[in-house]
């Protein structure tokens, strides 16, 4: 192919990609109503089921739909985006190449959606009733702007999406030969040092729950990422 066959090719596939996130979107706005009922629904758990949000901006609850309707049409669509663009790569890798990128492509979804999963059952509530319930002042009225609520609740559940990447990342790293399993097993002491001290300031609140609910997720994975990576060795050792 042409280098303007290659760009139209890639034109091609960011089309594709933009028509996904906004049929996605679409979708998302229609049960727009659901959708806010279900993301409330931790904050009336903590303050009883007539709390109420206080609105500050005018255009707020506007703003609110779209944007949970496209941060959800992202989350949703990344991996048919990604299989999509990496449609466009595919060709230029070889077939064994090919498979791995599938499979990273999964195995990273499944990651993330753990993190947001572990981050809405057992973080994101008990975080709001540490602070609107339990360090709570006398005298002050717990409810929240509700754009306030709803960048905390984007904030928090992307964090914890975003660290269970971890083993996505050291696993390239692993390919790249810039660390090996020998290394990160004779250094888990001081790795687990690390997650805990990136646990403390990426979790959400300054309790030891909201702490923990991160640093032993991450410790398991980083530990099963040094055997997988392990595990992949052994078997280049043997090609």
């Amino acid at each position: 192919m042409t280098l303007g066959e290659h760009l139209e090719e890639l034109r091609t596939r960011l089309i594709w990609s933009i028509g996904v996130v906004f049929s996605f979107m679409v979708v998302m706005l229609f049960f727009g109503e659901e959708i806010h009922s279900l993301f409330i629904a931790p904050y009336r758990n903590v303050l009883g089921p007539n709390a109420k949000f206080f609105q500050i901006q005018l255009m707020a609850p506007v703003l609110i739909y779209l944007k949970t309707a496209f941060m959800l049409a992202v989350l949703i669509s990344i991996p048919i985006l990604l299989f999509i663009l990496w449609g466009f790569v595919a060709p230029a890798v070889d077939p064994l190449t090919e498979k791995w990128g599938k499979a990273v492509i999964l195995f990273s979804t499944v990651l993330f959606w753990s993190g947001i999963a572990l981050c809405w059952f057992t973080v994101f509530e008990n975080f709001l009733r540490i602070f609107l319930v339990t360090w709570r002042l006398e005298g002050i009225d717990p409810f929240l702007p509700i754009d306030e609520y709803y960048d905390l609740f984007f904030n928090l559940h992307l964090i914890f999406g975003a660290s269970f990447q971890l083993p996505i990342a050291l696993l390239l790293l692993g390919r790249l030969g810039i660390v090996s399993s020998q290394y990160l097993l004779l250094k888990w002491r001081e790795a687990i040092l690390i997650i805990a001290v990136i646990s403390a300031v990426l979790s959400p609140g300054p309790d030891v729950f909201s702490m923990c609910m991160l640093l032993l997720p991450l410790t398991f994975l980083f530990l099963l990422s040094a055997f997988l990576m392990k595990f992949i060795e052994s078997g280049d050792i043997a090609k």
